[in-house]
């Protein structure tokens, strides 16, 4: 946690003196502040239905984002605060059935970068903060409430700062034009914090845990720290008389103090088609991956995630495990910028 606080420390200390240039007006430095709001919403009622026709459902999300970059003669400083939320609620079958809103994704994410020109008109010095977490409590049957299924008590899987993800790293910025980025770090740090002990004790979040010969946990740590070189690529553009934007970021992590070989990646991709002023569809996709983070797996692929399985019919019981996440969505957004 010290080491956390201090990393912190650190990157809002660079940026406080940005912030302090920032504050007497340049005629070479410029803020540029916008927001932008995207809505999932979907719903079907149906009062007596046919045998055979379904069920009613209601689905809430949406996607929201803060940024504020700033862009000088020579220096830039980027900045965005997104949250990406979905529910969604289910007509009921039976009375077996929970009721209530199931989760389907929260993501809480800041993303830091600063860069000072070094060489010429492209290389800079930099240092870039991604910290991200979620802004709902989780539980085991993915529903906002706790519920018993299968006569099972539910817990909490996870919940705010439990897990969060902090990482740092300084280094070297290669911009060759406009639109591309290149970022490496030799000593990126990253810090797994799980604040409840309880979900630190679940060994699913990548913090460390140590296990005796038969699996069973002796002792853990309500953090992971890693150390290593991280190479982040970015790329954004527009197309068709800027009626098309696209945006993607590719983020690389080795970590030099265990199984360097397993790289972590995160590859962000969102393609914005305008439909008038301030009004577009946006289609997101994401690909993350963290060997020390586990992830549901369905074992017996029968589309239900965490299924106990059943021994007696020779079914197979879902399992946790490092595992590539997919995340795609589409909504309609609203952009302003101030």
């Amino acid at each position: 946690m010290r080491l956390l606080i201090v990393v912190l420390a650190s990157f809002f200390y660079l940026n406080t003196i940005a912030a302090q240039d920032a504050a007497a007006p340049k005629a070479d430095s410029m803020w540029t502040i916008s927001s932008a709001f995207g809505l999932d919403l979907s719903g079907l009622g149906i009062v007596n239905p046919r045998v055979g026709g379904g069920t009613g459902r209601f689905g809430l999300g949406g996607l929201g984002t803060v940024t504020a970059n700033r862009k000088a003669d020579m220096s830039f400083w980027n900045n965005q605060l997104s949250l990406q939320l979905g529910l969604q609620k289910q007509g009921r079958t039976s009375l077996s059935q929970p009721a209530g809103f199931q989760k389907n994704l929260d993501l809480l994410r800041l993303q830091s970068t600063y860069g000072y020109k070094i060489i010429g008109e492209k290389w800079f010095a930099s240092a870039d903060l991604l910290a991200q977490s979620q802004f709902l409590k989780t539980y085991k049957s993915n529903y906002l409430k706790p519920v018993t299924l299968d006569g099972n008590p539910d817990i909490v899987v996870s919940k705010f700062l439990s897990p969060a993800l902090v990482q740092f790293s300084p280094g070297i910025t290669y911009k060759p034009n406009s639109h591309l980025t290149f970022q490496y770090s030799p000593v990126a740090v990253r810090y797994i914090f799980v604040a409840d002990d309880s979900l630190a004790f679940l060994d699913i979040h990548g913090n460390d845990v140590t296990r005796d010969a038969n699996g069973v946990i002796t002792s853990y740590k309500n953090y992971f720290l890693g150390l290593g070189s991280e190479l982040v690529g970015r790329y954004e553009n527009k197309y068709f008389k800027d009626r098309l934007a696209v945006k993607s970021a590719l983020r690389l992590f080795s970590n030099y103090l265990e199984k360097p070989q397993n790289v972590d990646v995160l590859f962000t991709n969102n393609f914005s088609i305008q439909i008038f002023k301030g009004l577009s569809l946006d289609l997101l996709g994401e690909l993350f991956y963290d060997h020390d983070v586990k992830m549901s797996l369905d074992s017996n692929e029968n589309g239900i995630y965490g299924d106990p399985g059943d021994a007696n019919l020779n079914i197979p019981a879902d399992r946790q495990a490092p595992a590539a996440q997919l995340t795609g969505a589409f909504m309609l957004k609203y952009s302003v910028i101030f």
